[in-house]
């Protein structure tokens, strides 16, 4: 039988005492007291940690969804962007190696302004958003130059054209060594000093002329009007998701407000994101990708973009896309993850305390029946006692009997009581052991996340794979062309027919710094008339999975490495491709699993082991072939596919 401290005799409590000692009798006993306040911070501290968690995983979820369109938006103005961007290099290059141009700007006689202004009119004419074309020669003078207004094209006279020497475009462009395509910054048009009016953000894209190309030395430029393009961004934003661009300065060329807009133009200094946001554009300027970080209470995902190289900047000039959610929303996103944990909190108290209510008011029933139990011993022990003096002299034998079911009935009592305490005090521990092992669990997964590691090397890949793709872009006509075939078919789901000689040409193109860097020569034995139905896009890819494999694992410590391509057809219309190589081969601990997710042996240098499984699921599941590994006599590595030379829809 548990014990208790008796009752101390205290003047009757009135009031609000009496009134809370009638609700919480046990209050007036110490040591239910002691324990009421133990459970009591106990179910306190339950319902702060699920208020906590409920609103901590809600909390996330809504930024989750926040954070899919950000990513979606800043997706969306990165592919618009670059589409406009490729469009205009294309621009730039077909003038550059446009025959009447040449012919107008042939180094061996004067500059025909007539045959200049000719083409340039014609090529205004079949152009969008195209403002000016205009050639300049190396003392900035403007010595031909088409005007687009409103789809009408015109030749300036002589009177109106102007030098250009001062300008930073001039400058900038004529440091840029052809063939590569010089972009300017996004500002507005400027003429004859003043800002044209309504404001036209253009961009300038040159080229120089006059660099053993047998034309006059000199520049040829177009003016391109990103009017359109801005708007079409503009529309990208949604409800409490805005879309934003600033540019190498850090001034607002896309705003939610437009009086905020070309303020380095205009010499409004303050709409300016260094000054309204000065966290943000610390992180811009050291990273160049942001996803999802609350910044100045808004949450911010953003980009840092490439319009070209500029060597007076020593660096590619950038442009920063950047998707805010204010923080107003983000007020409202709080108070959404917060009310439902204060609503369970409160359940939880309401409910475990009238549970802890219940169960002490018990104990107190079990105390009180334990003191009449007490007192009605002690008035039977002083009974006993006369009765032994008045009974001494019967039998000793009764005296015994009578005292061993006194102790038996007494025995049996506490058992009882001690059964009935057992029951509440072992849910109670059971509860506190249940709670530290929630609470472990917890701090497991709050401290367990996406690697901080993985995500770098991401980040890392694929700026590499940008610059790469921005180098490999500024070649020629015909480089441009294949460039473009690649990127088409990349992107494009849809069954087409291809050359596939034609796919490995326009992925060896693309290649090609990787390999001249690495030392490593591809030879290609695949006929040109062998046409294939199916996803060239998806061919090109395993290709280049199958080529970076061998450059980094197979030719790591070699030089003089060399990739073959061989491609045939068999009796029953399939393609038999085998792609080796003559490097230092596969070490023979993951030779049985090299197509199994994660397995790489260069992981100690940013190798995530999925380039293998990758291309072992497109072959199986895109292609409908089979793919194996083989190791021959000679060395090296070699993989042999087989697929159908047809790929049906279904």
């Amino acid at each position: 039988m548990a014990s208790h401290e008796p009752l101390k005799h205290t003047e009757p409590a009135s009031g609000f005492a009496a009134e809370a000692l009638s609700v919480f009798p046990y209050y007036s006993v110490p040591a239910q007291r002691k324990q009421g306040i133990r459970l009591l911070l106990l179910l306190l501290l339950i319902a702060f940690v699920s208020a906590f968690t409920v609103n901590y995983l809600l909390r996330q979820s809504y930024i989750h969804d926040i954070n899919e369109k950000h990513d979606h938006i800043i997706a969306s103005a990165s592919v618009h962007l670059s589409r406009e961007l490729g469009d205009v290099r294309n621009i730039v290059s077909l003038l550059y190696h446009d025959r009447d141009i040449h012919q107008g700007l042939n180094a061996e006689g004067p500059i025909n302004t007539a045959i200049l202004a000719q083409r340039f009119s014609g090529f205004a004419q079949s152009l969008d958003n195209v403002l000016q074309i205009r050639w300049l020669d190396i003392q900035g003078n403007e010595r031909v130059r088409i005007d687009v207004d409103k789809n009408s094209v015109r030749q300036l006279p002589d009177s109106e054209l102007q030098n250009k020497a001062s300008r930073y475009y001039f400058r900038d462009a004529m440091q840029v060594e052809p063939p590569a395509v010089y972009f300017s910054g996004l500002d507005l048009n400027i003429e004859n000093g003043a800002i044209v009016q309504p404001y036209q953000p253009t961009l300038r894209a040159g080229i120089r002329t006059g660099v053993d190309d047998g034309k006059q030395p000199g520049l040829l430029l177009i003016n391109y009007d990103f009017r359109r393009l801005l708007e079409s961004l503009r529309n990208l934003s949604e409800e409490q998701s805005a879309l934003l661009i600033a540019d190498a300065g850090g001034y607002w060329v896309l705003h939610p407000q437009a009086e905020q807009e070309w303020g380095h133009d205009l010499g409004q200094n303050k709409y300016n994101l260094s000054v309204q946001n000065q966290a943000l554009w610390k992180r811009l300027r050291k990273i160049s990708v942001i996803s999802g970080e609350v910044l100045a209470g808004q949450l911010i995902s953003a980009m840092k973009i490439n319009l070209g190289q500029s060597t007076s900047q020593e660096s590619a000039t950038p442009v920063y896309l950047i998707v805010q959610t204010t923080a107003e929303f983000m007020s409202a996103v709080n108070w959404r993850s917060i009310w439902p944990g204060l609503l369970l909190a409160a359940v939880i108290i309401l409910v475990g305390g009238r549970l802890l209510h219940h169960d002490l008011l018990q104990q107190y029933q079990r105390y009180l029946l334990n003191r009449q139990l007490q007192q009605e011993k002690e008035a039977l022990e002083v009974t006993n006692a006369k009765l032994d003096i008045s009974l001494y002299e019967q039998s000793i034998l009764q005296d015994e009997l009578v005292e061993t079911r006194k102790l038996s009935a007494l025995g049996m009592m506490v058992a009882g009581v001690a059964h009935e305490l057992n029951t509440p005090v072992g849910g109670a521990l059971m509860l506190t052991s249940t709670l530290e092992t929630h609470l472990t669990q917890l701090t497991k997964a709050v401290d367990t996340g996406l690697s901080r590691q993985a995500l770098a090397d991401y980040i890392l890949h694929s700026q590499e794979g940008l610059k790469l793709l921005d180098e490999n872009l500024k070649r020629a006509k015909i480089r441009v062309e294949s460039f473009k075939r690649l990127a088409i078919d990349r992107a494009s789901d849809d069954i087409v027919e291809f050359r596939l000689r034609q796919v490995c040409d326009d992925l060896l193109r693309s290649l090609q710094v990787m390999l001249t860097h690495s030392g490593v020569k591809v030879v290609t034995h695949i006929a040109e008339d062998l046409r294939l139905v199916g996803y060239p896009g998806i061919v090109s890819q395993i290709l280049q999975n199958l080529i970076v494999n061998a450059v980094v694992h197979g030719f790591a410590d070699m030089t003089g490495g060399q990739i073959e391509f061989c491609a045939e057809t068999n009796e029953q219309d399939q393609v038999i491709l085998r792609v080796s190589d003559n490097g230092s081969g596969v070490r023979s601990d993951i030779a049985g699993r090299m197509f199994d997710p994660f397995v790489t042996s260069a992981r100690g240098q940013g190798s995530s082991g999925l380039g293998l499984h990758l291309v072992h699921q497109w072959v199986t599941r895109l292609l409908h072939g089979s793919i194996r590994a083989e190791e021959p006599a000679e060395g090296g590595l070699s993989f042999l596919i087989v697929f159908p030379r047809h790929i049906s829809a279904d």
